[in-house]
């Protein structure tokens, strides 16, 4: 007799390593689709594919699926590949529970990941470091006089904002531009923070990813070190490496404790040039795009969540030594052939990216229609915005250029 199997909601490169990621242990799979742009469809492990509309405004239309699918799919593991399938999974945590395995928390502790401003108090209260912030996005905070240039706007939800201005944050370099920031931020309705800008190459960016076992104990850890964002600076993993890091773990467990968290997690910080001191950046509760990186070293997160809330093990997994490079590969030719490359920019090191031990977000030789339909929707796009200059100005938009240099605040009051 069959094991029940797993619906992946999210189809980006996310939801493609999930889907690999099952494929392992020959878990049954079905991907929810919930952007145009996404390709997990195309997959030989997508069993079979569905597709839901609008699930920023709407996630009961995910909802009415799986009540829909609920005796085809009975004791299924859900499992979320962004932070709307996060939210909508929460929120309706209670009710799914009556024919599903749903692999994430209640709703209370999603939330304390999902809004930045209840994770940076949480964390401050362990003595995790995080960014100094001068207040709400707001014209009274642009008008403090202690701001110190350059600063972040920041959204105290994530998903939505990327969604709105095509890129995690925006950068004043001035108050004019703050001005200019917060009042657009205001406009579209949407929460935000003035933060310090922690600056410093991509190469500080490292993430610490634990699942948390349903006793709340880490069932498995894995560590690694951005190399490459996209776009730089302010964008997400294009390329990345496993790294040792101790001194990330207690604090990222002691963080997780207390929000009371279950499940996957991935915690991002950025070592601190002007300190030496690793800052919270944010905590994903579900796939991160780097997905196929921990997988490949023997950490397949995807397959713990199945194997716990499935076959109700107790799960466990360490890392099995692997030294590559994770990429995506898309992302990185993109980015790298596009932007204009600053003065931590290392050619040799692009270059060995692809020459030594390497796995990619999306690319695989076993399963390559995912990589060419992404491919394809890039050349859709690009020829439509030779046609329409609002295309064009939306992808300009999204490259915000480091500060050559960033003075920050007093670092004591960081700490």
């Amino acid at each position: 007799m069959s094991h029940p199997g797993a619906v992946v909601i999210g189809g980006y490169a996310n939801g493609v390593g999930a889907l690999r990621g099952l494929a392992r242990e020959g878990v049954r799979t079905a991907v929810v689709l919930t952007t145009d742009h996404d390709i997990a469809q195309h997959s030989r492990y997508a069993h079979e594919a569905h597709r839901v509309h609008y699930l920023n405004q709407r996630p009961d239309g995910l909802i009415d699926l799986l009540e829909a699918r609920r005796g085809q799919w009975r004791n299924w593991a859900l499992i979320p590949t962004n932070d709307y399938a996060l939210a909508a999974l929460a929120q309706y945590r209670d009710f799914l529970g009556r024919w599903y395995r749903v692999t994430v928390p209640e709703e209370e502790v999603t939330r304390r990941v999902l809004d930045k401003a209840i994770t940076h108090r949480l964390a401050r209260e362990v003595g995790v470091d995080v960014p100094h912030s001068y207040g709400p996005a707001s014209r009274p905070t642009a008008a403090r006089l202690d701001l110190v240039f350059p600063l972040i706007v920041k959204p105290l939800q994530s998903a939505r904002f990327w969604e709105v201005f095509g890129k995690k944050l925006i950068v004043a370099q001035d108050r004019a531009e703050l001005i200019a920031a917060v009042d657009r931020v205001e406009q579209s309705s949407m929460a935000a923070e003035v933060l310090d800008l922690v600056p410093g190459s991509d190469g500080r960016v490292y993430s610490y990813t634990a699942y948390i076992d349903r006793w709340g104990q880490p069932a498995a850890e894995f560590a690694s070190r951005k190399l490459r964002k996209a776009p730089r600076h302010y964008g997400v993993g294009r390329a990345a490496v496993p790294a040792q890091v101790p001194e990330l773990r207690e604090r990222t467990l002691a963080l997780l404790q207390r929000i009371g968290w279950r499940g996957l997690a991935c915690v991002e910080y950025k070592l601190d040039p002007r300190d030496g001191r690793f800052r919270l950046m944010e905590i994903n509760g579900r796939c991160p795009l780097s997905n196929a990186l921990p997988t490949r070293c023997g950490v397949n997160y995807p397959l713990l969540a199945w194997r716990e809330h499935v076959l109700r093990e107790t799960v466990s997994a360490a890392p099995n030594g692997w030294n590559g490079v994770w990429t995506h590969l898309h992302a990185d030719l993109l980015y790298t052939a596009v932007e204009e490359r600053g003065s931590d920019w290392s050619w040799p090191e692009f270059i060995r990216s692809y020459t030594g031990p390497w796995v990619d977000a999306v690319w695989s030789a076993k399963d390559p229609i995912p990589f060419l339909a992404q491919w394809a929707g890039t050349l859709r796009k690009a020829a439509k915005g030779v046609r329409d200059p609002r295309v064009r100005d939306e992808v300009h938009s999204r490259f915000q250029p480091m500060p050559a240099s960033v003075p920050g605040p007093s670092l004591t009051e960081t700490v």
